[in-house]
């Protein structure tokens, strides 16, 4: 019996590390870089998946757009704040000019905190004006529920609208695009996007998942996503999404965070700043991303 206590005290202390750090974890904040080029691979019908490097660290080219991507504050638990994500957006436009920042989704996780959520999206609109960048965003499932947004929290909603922006390099039109969230409940997927794609589309959505459901000849050269928030809490073997979040398809084909090629799309996907239902993150640090978009 004596040689039982130390087992239990020493599970005990892992177990109370484990729950200190999950909650140490979200005050955390990185700000990534990801280097977007298009795609070789011909879209055609079915998934396919390659794991592409964030950047290639040795790329010396300018690119066509650099766009500050962020997603996901959730702002009730969002330990990272509209003054540090400013900050941040001001140190990068300040290094090289922004062509736009770029919201993902998910306001808040509980609809009666929209207040709080808009409050930060109007403090970072404040901070895009001062600086004289656009401010573009979707809706994520959690925002489904709410009307007028973009009004009363500063950005021009990209949700089945289509914007234009010349290339740094070629001077030619990209699209910028995005699809709206239905939620979770009764959810409805898109097929088609609301432009042609003559011209490189990039296409902004909170759920990577939308580009599963797309028409091959729809797909867009680029898309831009949240949602997973990297997995926020890791477990052994994923069981995150195998047991837990069924309804996610992407991350039980191993695509979780980061850049990859999905048939013939190159896609990014942050892992947000918010938390989500819980105030827990575990081996996923809150992020923005400065996307770097190479034709």
């Amino acid at each position: 019996m004596d040689k039982i206590h130390p087992v239990i005290t020493i599970m005990a202390a892992l177990i109370l590390l484990y729950i200190l750090w999950c909650l140490i974890e979200p005050f955390f904040f990185v700000l990534d870089r990801a280097e977007l080029k298009k795609s070789s691979s011909d879209k055609v019908p079915g998934i396919t998946i390659k794991k592409l490097p964030l950047n290639a660290g040795n790329n010396k080219a300018s690119p066509d757009l650099r766009f500050f991507f962020f997603s996901d504050i959730h702002a009730e638990w969002c330990p990272v704040t509209a003054k540090r994500l400013c900050n941040a957006i001001r140190r990068t436009h300040y290094k090289s000019p922004l062509d736009a920042v770029i919201f993902g989704g998910d306001i808040v996780t509980n609809m009666h905190n929209e207040r709080s959520g808009l409050r930060y999206l109007s403090k970072v609109s404040e901070c895009c004006n001062e600086l004289g960048i656009p401010f573009y965003g979707v809706s994520g499932n959690h925002d489904s529920c709410f009307s007028n947004i973009p009004e009363h929290s500063g950005f021009t909603s990209l949700d089945n609208r289509s914007i234009s922006m010349a290339s740094h390099v070629t001077g030619k039109d990209i699209v910028i695009t995005g699809l709206p969230d239905s939620g979770r409940k009764n959810r409805v997927w898109q097929t088609k996007m609301q432009c042609d794609n003559k011209e490189p589309v990039i296409l902004v959505v909170h759920d990577p998942d939308a580009i599963i459901h797309l028409d091959p000849d729809s797909r867009p050269d680029y898309m831009l996503s949240g949602h997973l928030h990297g997995g926020q809490m890791k477990f052994p073997f994923g069981i995150e999404f195998t047991l837990l979040k069924r309804s996610d398809k992407l991350p039980q084909m191993g695509v979780v965070q980061g850049s990859y090629d999905i048939s013939g799309t190159t896609v990014f996907i942050s892992r947000g700043i918010g938390c989500g239902v819980f105030p827990f993150r575990f081996l996923s640090v809150p992020e923005a991303t400065v996307t770097e978009i190479y034709l």
